[in-house]
């Protein structure tokens, strides 16, 4: 049985926190805007040294407090997105008889340099990993050689990856996303 984990980054960890404050506070800003065009507030003895009677009834204001209630929605389903680090942080996890086989995402990248060292004509590789329920998403940047035909070559690419990858980690790989960011320029020796 495969599990993929993601391990959380102190930085991700920051941006949720700030997105589940922002969003606490637009929920309870909205909410209170739309209780007191209710005159909810008016009617209780802690809020009666505050005139609200100005909001109560105007369907301005109730439409900008359901706007900051959907905004302080979105905010807080926002920080919940990035809950997974995506590309270095995260691992694979496996059951032998013996017991728990971890092999992280940074492994599996260094697979992939691997790789694609084998594959004549790739000059430079960056790649990043992504988990999917079908399996390991790869993502590469690649910068090839002139001259040579950039389908094959991304192709072989992709197949040469993707089986050294199933089978040295021994887990799926859903899928070989290629960008081929640029044509590396040879560098001429001087002869003289």
């Amino acid at each position: 049985m495969l599990f993929l984990k993601g391990e959380e980054v102190p930085m991700e960890t920051g941006r949720r926190i700030l997105l589940i404050v922002l969003g606490l506070l637009a929920l309870l800003a909205g909410l209170s805007l739309i209780l007191m065009t209710l005159g909810v507030f008016n009617e209780l003895s802690y809020f009666s040294a505050y005139n609200f009677e100005f909001f109560v009834g105007n369907l301005q204001y109730a439409a900008v407090g359901f706007i900051i209630l959907i905004a302080g929605v979105l905010l807080m389903a926002f920080s919940g997105s990035g809950a997974k680090r995506k590309g270095g942080g995260g691992s694979i996890i496996s059951f032998s008889e013996i017991g728990e086989i971890r092999v992280s995402f940074k492994a599996i990248e260094n697979m992939v340099l691997s790789a694609s060292r084998k594959v004549k004509g790739i000059r430079e590789v960056n790649t990043r990993i992504d988990s999917v329920e079908q399996g390991l998403v790869i993502y590469m940047r690649v910068k090839v050689i002139p001259d040579l035909p950039i389908p094959g070559l991304v192709n072989e690419l992709q197949t040469v990856v993707r089986d050294y990858v199933q089978e040295i980690s021994g887990s799926n790989v859903a899928e070989v996303k290629v960008l081929v960011e640029n044509i590396a320029q040879e560098i001429q020796k001087n002869v003289r």
